[in-house]
């Protein structure tokens, strides 16, 4: 199994538990929510071998706060159908974790790629001579 589908495996899991969390009324789940993404995008970074620098990390509390703070206005305004309402906020709390997951996912692997394209050089650079 490949880094992508091991990265894929981890953040499944996470909108399965995201989802599940997304039944429970917003206040007792956002932290909840939030320590899950933390985790799960600690995972697909240590499954594509990164390492966590001080801008990445900024950048995905920025991320995850916006992100809560979005999922925490569109679930109470769901949450006003009776019956249904329940059911969106999982949905769309699971949907939030999985896009946050595949977001990271297609980062990591730019990020490697970009790392293994500047770290050796094409094969036309390495033999070229010019001579006069």
């Amino acid at each position: 199994m490949g880094r992508t589908d091991s990265s894929r495996k981890h953040v499944n899991q996470a909108a399965l538990m995201g989802a599940g969390l997304g039944l429970l009324p917003f206040r007792f789940a956002a932290p909840a929510v939030a320590a899950l993404g933390v985790k799960m995008l600690k995972d697909v970074r240590e499954t594509f071998e990164a390492e966590a620098n001080p801008v990445e990390q900024a950048a995905a509390a920025a991320i995850l706060g916006a992100g809560e703070f979005a999922l925490g206005q569109a679930t109470r305004v769901v949450r006003f159908a009776p019956w249904l309402g329940p059911v969106l906020s999982a949905a769309l709390t699971g949907a939030a974790v999985k896009a946050l997951g595949e977001g990271a996912i297609a980062y990591y692997q730019w990020s490697r790629f970009e790392r293994e394209a500047t770290a050796r050089p094409a094969d036309g650079e390495a033999h070229t001579r010019v001579s006069f």
